[in-house]
């Protein structure tokens, strides 16, 4: 699944890149079960998102809950439960222009 707006469960709010070429992101909140490798994700919500690089889906036999473990580009691993809402965030869409000249969003 690929997070958007539209299945987010809150919208925070937009930042724009400090970079000229970047391209900024909207902080929000999804399901950690919603997460999937490519999308962002901010472990502190307070800092810039990280990139899912694998997800792992673990059940519990005893309380029958899914357990969810993300990993971010530097290798570290996340927990969460299925349902538990983690800080997300959706990148601003790329608008590539076909007359050779530079992208513009």
């Amino acid at each position: 699944m690929c997070l958007t707006l539209a299945n987010a469960s809150a919208i925070i709010d937009h930042h724009t890149s400090l970079r000229p070429a970047g391209r900024g992101y909207t902080r929000t909140f999804h399901h950690a079960s919603q997460l999937s490798p490519g999308d962002l994700w901010r472990p502190e919500s307070d800092q810039d998102p990280h990139t899912v690089t694998e997800v792992h889906h673990t059940r519990d036999r005893a309380t029958r809950h899914v357990h969810i473990t993300v990993v971010d580009q530097y290798a570290q691993p996340f927990h969460y439960r299925s349902d538990e809402l983690v800080p997300t965030a959706v990148p601003d869409p790329l608008i590539v222009s076909l007359t050779g000249k530079e992208a513009t969003r």
